[in-house]
């Protein structure tokens, strides 16, 4: 039960950083993709700094994270869905710096073997 709280606890804070946090600080070395689907705001201008690709695309992260305490997810399928997470993130690298507090939860659950 105690993951289900930590998950539901991850589930929050990704839904309020990818959606409702705003800020002047960007993260970002690189220039925005191309297409409205991948723009993201950069410079210092005050706002949300994640794309609507990755609006939409955190919650099957966040799918994942909340479903796996109903059905039984293999721990492979978990860390390949991670590791997914990590390669779409560097288009922006405010979603890295958003996700790597998720990336370090779910790396210590793994390796020290607790069931999820």
């Amino acid at each position: 039960m105690k993951t289900l709280h930590i998950s539901v606890f991850e589930s929050i804070y990704l839904i309020y950083m990818f959606l409702f946090f705003k800020t002047n600080i960007d993260f970002n070395i690189f220039d925005t993709p191309k297409g409205w689907w991948f723009e993201h705001l950069v410079g210092n201008n005050y706002g949300l700094r994640i794309c609507p690709f990755g609006r939409v695309a955190i919650f099957g992260l966040i799918f994942i994270l909340l479903v796996r305490h109903i059905v039984n997810i293999p721990k492979l399928f978990i860390k390949i869905s991670l590791f997914i997470s990590v390669i779409l993130s560097f288009m922006n690298l405010n979603a890295v710096v958003y996700l790597i507090p998720i990336w370090l939860l779910e790396y210590n659950n793994i390796n020290t073997n607790k069931k999820l």
